[in-house]
C-alpha cells in the first residue's frame, strides 16, 4: 500500500544506524586448537549406545565371526592377501575391544565385565572354528602370510595403539565413522592371528601358537588401552566413581598387563631389526666379493644368530686359491659383519664334489638351472609345429596341381608352364661367435610361390586375374606370384602345364 504524504514517518531504530560490529579476530593458535580438539562434534550419549550394542554377541554376530575366520583361514593357507582384508572388514571383534576401553574410561564395571566376557567368547569360538579348518584343509605348508604372525614385534604395538585411537575417536563422532573404522578393522588385523594360532593347535605347532596369541593380545589390548587414553582426553564423566584404591588396583593390573605384553614384543623387534640389517650387510658384501668372472652364485643362506650368525654361499666355476679366500674372509668386519661365519662351498673344478651337487641339486637349484631353457625349448618347439603345419598345407597344394593344370590351360591359353613351391624367407643370420663358426640363417617365414611362364607376357588386369584364381583355388591369400616370358620353342609347343621344382628365395 502507498503511503500518503500526510502520514507521519515511523522513527527508526537507532541500532539500524549504528555499524555492524566487526567479527572477533581468530588467531592462528585458536584455530588450530579448535582443529584438534576432541570435544568439538563428540557424541557421547551415542557413542556408549553404539559400544553398548556393539559389544552383544547376537547370533547374527556369532554367525559373522565364524565365517570371517574361515574366509581369513583360507586366505592364510592359500596366501590370498585380498581374501584375508575381506574377512578383517566382516570380523565383528573389534566391538568388545572397543567395550572394554570404554568401559575402564568411564569407570563403568559391568560395560567391562561384559566386554570381556564376549571377548573371551568370541575367542574361543575363532580358535575353534579355525583349528577344525586346519585340520581339514589339505593345504599344510605355512605360507608367508600365515609366518608374518609368529613374530610380533614392537610395530604390532605401534599399530594397535594408532589403530585404536583412531578407532576411539571414530566411535565419538557424529560423523566420518564410515570412513575410519574399515581401516581400523585391516590395519590390526585381529582375525589373522586367531587363524595362525589355529594352524599351530591343529599342526601341534606351539611356536606359531603362542607366536600368535601374543600378537593377538597385544592387539586386543593396545586397542584398548588407546580407547581409554582417547576418551580420558575427552574428559567424559564417569558414569561410576571408583575410590582411590580401587582406581589404583585398576592401573596397577593394566600396566603389568601392557608391560608383560609389550616387553617380549620390543625384544623381539630389536632382534628383527638386526636381522635385516644382518642380511643387507651380507647382501652388500656378496656382490662386492663374491661376483667373481667365470662363477656363478649357486645358492646363498644367511642364518642369523645373535651368537653365531652363518652366510652359507654355493659357488659354481672354478675352485678359489686359499690366498683368495682368506682375503674374502678378512673383508668381514669392513660390512659390520665381525664374528659371522662365511661357509663357502665351491662346486667345479678338475673334480667337482658329488655329494656337493646332490646337496644342490635337493635345494631346487638343477631345476632352476633347467627351467631356464625350458623358455627356449618351449619357443622352438612351436616353431617347428608351424613350420610342419606350413608344410602340411603346401603337400595340400600339391595334390591340387593336376586339376588347376587343366583349368589354367583352358582359361589362361598364354601361359606356358606353372612352378608352385614353397618361398623360404630367411632372416639375416647372426654375427658368429667367431671367425671359425660359420653363420646359419635362421628360417622367418614360409610362403607359398608360384612362378607362371608365358609367350607372351599378360597385361596388369590378366595378371591381377591370374593371382585371384590362384589365391582362391589354393586357398593361400599371400600366395606371390612372377610372370616370366619365355620364348616359344617347337620342341615345347605341346608341353602341359606342371609344378616346378620348389625355389628358395633369400631376402635380406
Amino acid at each position: 500500500m502507498t503511503p500518503s504524504p500526510n502520514d507521519s514517518p515511523t522513527p527508526l531504530d537507532p541500532a539500524a544506524d549504528s555499524p555492524i560490529p566487526a567479527r572477533p579476530r581468530i588467531t592462528a593458535g585458536e584455530r588450530m586448537g579448535r582443529m584438534f580438539s576432541l570435544r568439538r562434534d563428540a557424541d557421547l550419549e551415542g557413542a556408549l549406545a553404539q559400544v553398548r550394542q556393539d559389544t552383544e554377541f547376537t547370533p547374527g554376530a556369532t554367525w559373522a565371526l565364524v565365517f570371517a575366520i574361515l574366509i581369513a583361514s583360507v586366505g592364510l593357507n592359500v596366501n590370498s592377501t585380498a581374501v584375508i582384508i575381506g574377512a578383517m572388514l566382516i570380523s565383528p571383534l573389534m566391538g568388545p575391544i572397543v567395550a572394554a576401553g570404554f568401559g575402564l574410561a568411564m569407570q563403568d564395571i559391568p560395560l567391562l565385565k561384559r566386554a570381556l566376557r564376549n571377548l573371551l567368547l568370541a575367542t574361543l569360538v575363532a580358535l575353534l572354528a579355525s583349528t577344525l579348518y586346519f585340520l581339514i584343509s589339505p593345504l599344510g605348508e605355512a605360507q608367508s602370510e600365515l609366518l608374518a604372525r609368529t613374530r610380533p614385534t614392537l610395530y604390532d604395538v605401534l599399530i594397535a595403539l594408532f589403530g585404536g585411537g583412531a578407532g576411539a575417536v571414530a566411535a565419538t563422532r557424529r560423523s566420518f565413522k564410515g570412513q575410519v573404522v574399515p581401516g581400523v578393522s585391516i590395519a590390526t588385523a585381529l582375525m589373522p592371528p586367531l587363524c595362525t594360532a589355529g594352524y599351530g593347535l591343529s599342526h601341534g605347532n606351539w611356536d606359531y601358537l603362542l607366536g600368535a596369541l601374543h600378537l593377538f593380545l597385544i592387539n586386543a589390548l593396545f586397542i584398548g588401552l588407546a580407547t581409554l587414553g582417547m576418551v580420558r582426553l575427552m574428559r567424559f564423566r564417569p558414569v561410576h566413581h571408583l575410590d582411590r584404591s580401587q582406581l589404583w588396583r585398576v592401573r596397577a593390573v593394566i600396566g603389568g598387563l601392557a608391560l608383560a605384553v609389550a616387553v617380549p614384543s620390543i625384544y623381539t623387534g630389536w632382534v628383527v631389526v638386526k636381522e635385516a640389517r644382518f642380511e643387507g650387510a651380507a647382501r652388500r658384501f656378496l656382490a662386492d666379493n663374491l661376483k667373481l668372472p667365470g662363477r656363478v652364485l649357486a645358492q646363498v643362506e644367511t642364518h642369523y644368530d645373535p651368537a653365531h650368525p652363518v652366510i652359507r654361499v654355493s659357488l659354481l666355476g672354478p675352485r678359489l686359491s686359499e690366498e683368495l679366500q682368506q682375503t674374502i674372509v678378512a673383508r668381514l668386519p669392513a660390512y659390520g659383519l665381525s664374528g659371522v661365519t662365511l661357509d663357502l662351498q665351491q662346486v667345479g673344478g678338475d673334480t667337482p664334489n658329488v655329494e656337493q651337487l646332490s646337496r644342490l641339486a635337493r635345494q631346487g637349484m638343477v631345476e632352476e638351472l633347467l627351467q631356464r631353457d625350458q623358455a627356449a625349448l618351449a619357443a622352438r618347439d612351436a616353431r617347428i609345429a608351424q613350420l610342419e603345419a606350413e608344410a602340411q598345407s603346401l603337400r595340400a597344394v600339391q595334390q591340387q596341381l593336376p586339376a588347376l593344370a587343366g583349368e589354367l590351360a583352358a582359361l589362361t591359353p598364354g601361359l606356358k608352364s606353372l612352378a608352385v613351391g614353397p618361398e623360404l624367407v630367411l632372416a639375416p643370420a647372426p654375427e658368429p661367435a667367431s671367425a671359425a663358426s660359420a653363420a646359419t640363417p635362421v628360417v622367418q617365414a614360409l610362403g607359398l610361390l608360384v612362378t607362371a611362364s608365358w609367350a607372351t607376357l599378360p597385361d596388369a588386369d590378366e595378371r591381377a586375374r591370374l593371382q585371384r584364381f590362384l589365391a582362391l583355388r589354393l586357398a593361400s591369400p599371400g600366395v606371390r606370384v612372377v610372370h616370366l616370358a619365355t620364348p616359344p620353342a617347337a620342341s615345347e609347343s605341346a608341353r602341359p602345364v606342371k609344378p616346378a621344382k620348389s625355389k628358395v628365395q633369400h631376402r635380406s
